[in-house]
């Protein structure tokens, strides 16, 4: 499960965010995540909420903004979307694809509050 490795660098990632911007508090954290990815969104709560838990984050809500899967075909130039196409044209029938959305993981923003920072074990 891929998804606990995610949430430890994820953890970390904000947990130096936190310090580097001297929040007192984290209410919540937006990430993005393309399907392609193939994350559990479930299963990343629950890594990201267990492991934050002994941190300056804990209690910090995570949110997952899945990001479908979008293409274009280099043949024709057709706009693809997820559903329409299995790798493969619909278009022309083309294989040769340029994958515009779906491959993203990247934190899109961090909400808390400006003050003394928390601590916490990390």
């Amino acid at each position: 499960m891929h998804e606990w490795s995610i949430a430890d660098n994820l953890v970390k990632l904000v947990v130096k965010a936190v310090e580097r911007e001297g929040l007192a508090s984290v209410s919540r954290v937006v990430i993005q995540v393309g399907v392609l990815r193939q994350v559990i969104p479930e299963s990343l709560e629950m890594a990201f909420s267990f492991l934050a838990g002994e941190t300056a984050i804990a209690g910090a809500g995570l949110e997952i903004e899945v990001v479908p899967l979008k293409a274009r075909c280099r043949d024709c130039g057709a706009e693809i979307r997820e559903g329409e196409f299995i790798f493969i044209c619909p278009a022309c029938g083309g294989f040769d694809l340029d994958i515009l959305s779906g491959k993203e993981l990247f934190i899109d923003y961090i909400e808390g509050e400006k003050g003394r920072q928390v601590s916490g074990k990390q």
